[in-house]
């Protein structure tokens, strides 16, 4: 069996915010290419009965609750911690994949996706890591939070 030639799901924001930031050159086809073939490798080997479904827990399994903004406040430098808003949050998640899959070490890029998508249901992966180091740093500068 071959992977589809074109994405069905473009209609999906989060496909598509996903697409332009695989995306490299404005190589857009090739990012799309790269998603549709991760898709298709999370149906037909990992038995998924919904890719798109399986995406959206992965990216949500991704997303950073808090962040820390540098203030500066009497010539010094703060780590404030603030709360992420929504579409921060997907975007920084989305982000955190992307840079997942490139430092993977795997052939083929749609593999890379469809991994790391596979790792984060599990829990796992290099952009879970990244979303815990991210809380982590929040909590550690938790003392500063009302200078923000």
């Amino acid at each position: 069996a071959r992977p589809p030639a074109m994405s069905v799901h473009l209609g999906d924001p989060v496909i598509s915010k996903l697409v332009n930031i695989i995306m490299l050159s404005g190589k857009k086809t090739a990012a799309q290419r790269i998603v549709d073939r991760s898709m298709w490798i999370l149906k037909s080997e990992f038995r998924v009965a919904s890719p798109v479904a399986f995406l959206h827990d992965a990216v949500d399994a991704a997303k950073p609750i808090m962040e820390t903004r540098s203030v500066t406040r009497g010539g010094k430098r703060y780590q404030v911690p603030i709360p992420c808003p929504p579409a921060r949050q997907t975007s920084l998640s989305l982000k955190f994949i992307r840079d997942a899959i490139r430092s993977r070490s795997e052939n083929g890029s749609a593999r890379r996706l469809a991994l790391e998508l596979v790792d984060l249901s599990r829990g796992e992966g290099l952009a879970r890591r990244r979303r815990d180091e991210m809380h982590k740093n929040a909590e550690a500068n938790r003392a500063f939070t009302h200078l923000g």
